[in-house]
């Protein structure tokens, strides 16, 4: 994916940032407006109108669907703010589970430049990672399944994004929360390839929540 490069105007308005008011963000007059829609339309060409972190597609070009997303938060690091490879577009959903949630395998020190190296990130970053190699999307019968494929960033991502909220919805769970989300990326991490079915219902009725014996078939890798 190819960061943008801004304008000559958004550069001027960028190069008076003070790296620290990261509120200025959310301005709802002024530069920030232009600034912020030229970003989404760049980013939204080069991912293909698919979210960063769960790749759904979404034909919608406004601010309603798509959030401007900053990989590493910016009220953690907002010298960060304005950094190409720290911007990348995420939907409602998954910018909204992530929130201000801490992305970096280690501390970075506060004068310390964009950590460019993968290995930093606890999750798949959008500008260095390739997706499929931590992450699977599986499709049965108009259900998703996300089955993140090791133990770090894929699982990070799957719990960080909240992407069993897919299963939620398609697999028709009466309820879940961030203890099922890691419960079942842990069993993710630990099926057997020839689980069967029956295995799978067992391990699931562990669970407090009620799932479609349906989707109990499908989820059988």
């Amino acid at each position: 994916m190819k960061p943008i490069v801004f304008s000559v105007d958004d550069s001027d308005y960028i190069n008076k940032y003070d790296g620290t008011s990261h509120k200025i963000w959310n301005e709802t007059t002024g530069p920030m407006l232009p600034l912020r829609a030229s970003i989404r339309k760049h980013y939204l060409q080069q991912q293909g109108y698919k979210c960063a972190y769960c790749r759904m597609l979404k034909r919608e070009n406004h601010g309603l669907s798509w959030d401007v997303e900053h990989i590493i938060a910016k009220s953690a690091h907002p010298r960060f703010l304005f950094e190409p490879e720290n911007l990348a577009l995420a939907c409602k959903e998954c910018n909204l589970s992530k929130l201000d949630q801490d992305v970096l395998t280690g501390a970075l020190r506060p004068q310390a430049f964009y950590p460019r190296d993968k290995e930093s990130y606890k999750i798949i970053h959008p500008h260095y990672d390739k997706y499929e190699d931590h992450m699977e999307i599986a499709h049965f019968s108009g259900k998703v399944i996300y089955m993140p494929k090791d133990k770090h960033k894929g699982r990070e991502t799957f719990i960080m994004c909240n992407l069993l909220r897919f299963s939620y919805e398609y697999g028709e769970w009466k309820d879940f929360s961030y203890a099922i989300t890691k419960k079942v990326s842990d069993f993710l991490n630990s099926c057997a390839p020839d689980a069967t079915p029956q295995e799978i219902s067992k391990f699931l009725g562990t669970i407090n929540f009620t799932i479609n014996p349906d989707f109990a078939e499908n989820f059988a890798p």
